[in-house]
């Protein structure tokens, strides 16, 4: 479906010109502020016809889309699956999924302090979800919260509808949540397993060192038993509960009523069992998160329980001879396992640092259905050479047929990260750095991943082999910890540091790094030109630009402090926050703040400023700026652009809030229309929260593809267009 929206002709700006003399700059930037402000509008009004997509979620939005993450999951007999999650931007922290298809979610999961939880369970009238309530940092007060710096954790009761199910002695914002602890807002005490048997709730709580048996009328407790770090749970055909504790290296079976079973089974030395369920056959499966990514199934023998049979490839996404393809049996992060009635057997996947899989298998191992959210604070960039057909995002690579329907023409191809032969990818440590701002780049004749942090922390270089993206150079601004305590191997004690993998291993490794002169406090400038060379920059002071110098005989790209070139930010600029520079034309794009435009007080952190000021025969010398764009700017109204790019005869500004993309003609900075989600995407997207977050092509045809990220519904939107002929070239 095309869509038609006139553009807006503020802030239109003159046809560019040539200054020769490069004497008196700060007059005649002044000179050509005016002319920009008093230039009156020399074009039509013009439309954009467009069309939008997406890539990364089965669903485009409005009531269906697949929920962020897989922490834990349940399989009722008719084959319906519950998704929990401690968190989902658009709320679905609680999913229910069946046929293929999202049919249901808890409601009220989100906001207010209230947050998901791992683990998930439901009788015939209700469903019960592990879940937190916090206070907003003190700001909610009442008895539905708990004190300042508290969190309670608990289980919380649902109606099949979504709708709350409260119990006298509930508490909560909706007296629905049975609280187990109230602790301190650091600790955990999410309860890892809840079970069922219609009767009685059985909850796994794992900060208590113990399991409850709860009515699930009452919600009152019947009976507990200690377990030292109960976590997921499951029931045989005879009643008993079998557990996985301690750090889920030990299964365990007790009687309803706390009885310990002698059961005899040992897992392999590498396993990481994630979940365990029984299937129809009296067969207990195992999710592995392991080396072996698969699903481990035990059978009963007259010596006791075995081993016996494997579901999925060994390795899953990681072995095979193309480490990182995809494959329905090439399991990534298997964290949940259910069979139905009809012995069908159900896996979700939590996939490294971002997204959810969930996939149904016949008894026989044909894949019946696959749901997918691999897009969560992430956007896609295309490969250049592959004219939009192919993409990257973070962790990803899709390949793209524009010749099918809205919404399908993306498939996940190859999952880049591997966390078993490359421990050291800051991409894995995402809770510490949010790795999610793509560029692709050929350098050397070799494919790259360019990456930056969702705060700048460090910019990562990749290199691809294979299907794998592999840690090749990090530039950090100072020494890193990550929140789960990993740091870096060998990295200098303080300061900003560059590490350059020398010797080939993909490893951090003492002696490969060295000091490096980086931006002070707080930078949002931060990129890698098509040329190789990375450029950064300081809100108040200079610019940086690390020379690329080719590539060492490992295939890493050349960089040292002493090819590090450095300028002024140029005037009438005062507040650097983003820069983009063409190699190609020896043009540079920064954006920012001006003495025109200053700075305001109010929602802008991170965003792109104020302006566009372009500046052509960089390299050159010239300071003056060709045009200049005045970005829409109202930080008191929540108004500002998060994200500023460049691809072919067009620039793309998008809004943070409404994610509008302002498209601007690079020729002399006039706005030429705006592009924002269409009825494909039910006209909606999330804000746009991190500052690389849109990214274009404009392939051989004139089509352009820009890839904006939607945080709310997980997936990256996609605009096609071509722009009138007028509109481009005028």
């Amino acid at each position: 479906m095309l869509h038609r929206l006139p553009c807006c002709h503020t802030g239109c700006a003159p046809k560019p010109f040539e200054i020769s003399d490069p004497r008196s700059e700060t007059v005649r930037a002044s000179l050509l502020f005016l002319c920009l402000l008093m230039w009156p509008m020399h074009s039509q009004a013009q439309t954009l016809d467009y069309t939008t997509t997406w890539i990364g979620n089965s669903f485009g939005g409005g009531p269906k889309w697949v929920q962020n993450f897989v922490e834990g999951m349940s399989v009722l007999s008719d084959g319906t699956v519950l998704v929990a999650s401690t968190w989902d931007e658009g709320g679905r922290e609680f999913g229910v999924y069946k046929d293929g298809d999202v049919v249901g979610m808890c409601k009220d999961t989100h906001g207010w302090g209230t947050g998901g939880g791992p683990s998930v369970t439901a009788t015939d009238k209700y469903l019960f979800t592990a879940q937190a309530q916090g206070n907003e940092g003190g700001e909610l007060k009442g008895d539905a919260y708990p004190p300042k710096g508290k969190s309670w954790y608990g289980v919380s009761r649902y109606h099949w509808d979504g709708t709350h199910a409260p119990f006298p002695g509930g508490q909560g914002r909706f007296g629905a949540m049975l609280v187990l602890h109230e602790l301190d807002e650091k600790v955990d005490g999410h309860a890892y397993g809840l079970e069922t048997d219609g009767k009685y709730l059985f909850i796994s709580d794992t900060y208590g060192d113990r399991v409850r048996v709860c009515d699930v009328e009452t919600m009152q407790e019947a009976n507990a038993f200690p377990v030292e770090k109960p976590r997921r749970i499951t029931r045989d055909v005879r009643g008993d509960l079998w557990l996985l504790s301690g750090s889920n290296s030990e299964i365990q079976c007790y009687s309803p009523a706390g009885a310990r079973r002698t059961i005899g089974i040992s897992l392999p030395v590498d396993a990481k069992p994630t979940s365990l369920c029984f299937d129809r056959q009296g067969r207990l499966l195992l999710t592995d998160n392991g080396p072996s990514q698969q699903i481990l199934i035990y059978e009963t023998r007259k010596s006791g329980w075995k081993l016996t049979s494997r579901f999925g490839e060994t390795g899953g996404v990681y072995g095979g001879r193309l480490p990182g393809r995809t494959g329905p049996l090439r399991l990534c992060g298997p964290q949940g396992v259910g069979t139905d009635a009809e012995g069908n057997l159900y896996v979700g996947c939590n996939v490294p640092t971002r997204g959810a899989v969930l996939r149904s298998f016949t008894s026989a191992g044909k894949l019946r259905w696959e749901l997918q959210n691999l897009s969560f604070v992430d956007v896609a960039d295309a490969d250049p050479l592959t004219d939009g057909t192919g993409v990257f995002s973070t962790n990803s690579r899709y390949t793209l047929d524009w010749s099918r329907p809205v919404g399908k023409q993306w498939t996940w191809r190859a999952y880049t990260l591997n966390p078993f032969r490359y421990p050291h990818d800051v991409r894995i440590r995402a809770t510490g750095s949010l790795q999610c701002a793509p560029e692709i780049r050929h350098l050397g004749g070799r494919t790259f991943l360019a990456i930056r942090g969702m705060w700048q922390t460090m910019l990562c270089l990749y290199r691809i082999d294979g299907e794998t993206a592999v840690p090749c150079a990090v530039l950090s601004q100072s020494h890193y910890k990550a929140q789960d305590g990993w740091e870096p191997p060998g990295q200098p004690k303080e300061g900003g540091w560059l590490w350059r993998d020398t010797n080939g291993s993909g490893q951090m490794e003492a002696g490969e790094y060295e000091k490096a002169p980086v931006p002070d406090g707080e930078f949002w400038a931060s990129n890698v030109d098509s040329a190789g060379d990375i450029w950064q920059g300081s809100q108040d002071g200079r610019i940086f630009r690390w020379r690329f110098g080719g590539l060492d005989k490992n295939g890493t790209p050349v960089y040292s402090s002493d090819r590090v070139d450095s300028y002024h930010i140029p005037k009438p600029m005062n507040h650097l926050l983003r820069t983009e520079y063409i190699p190609e034309t020896d043009t540079l794009y920064l954006t920012g703040h001006t003495t025109e435009r200053p700075s305001k007080a109010g929602d802008e952190w991170g965003a792109v400023g104020s302006e566009v000021l372009r500046f052509d025969h960089w390299s050159g010398g010239n300071r003056i700026p060709t045009w200049r764009i005045a970005l829409p700017y109202d930080p008191t109204a929540s108004i500002t652009v998060v994200s500023f790019c460049t691809a072919g005869d067009l620039a793309f500004a998008v809004e943070s809030r409404k994610a509008k993309v302002h498209v601007y003609r690079l020729k002399d900075g006039v706005k030429i229309g705006e592009l924002t989600p269409g009825p494909e995407v039910y006209g909606e997207s999330g804000w746009v929260d991190f500052q690389d977050a849109i990214r274009a092509i404009r392939r051989k045809n004139g089509e352009y593809l820009v890839f904006v990220e939607d945080d709310a519904k997980g997936k990256t939107i996609v605009y096609r267009f071509t722009p009138p002929a007028a509109a481009a070239n005028q």
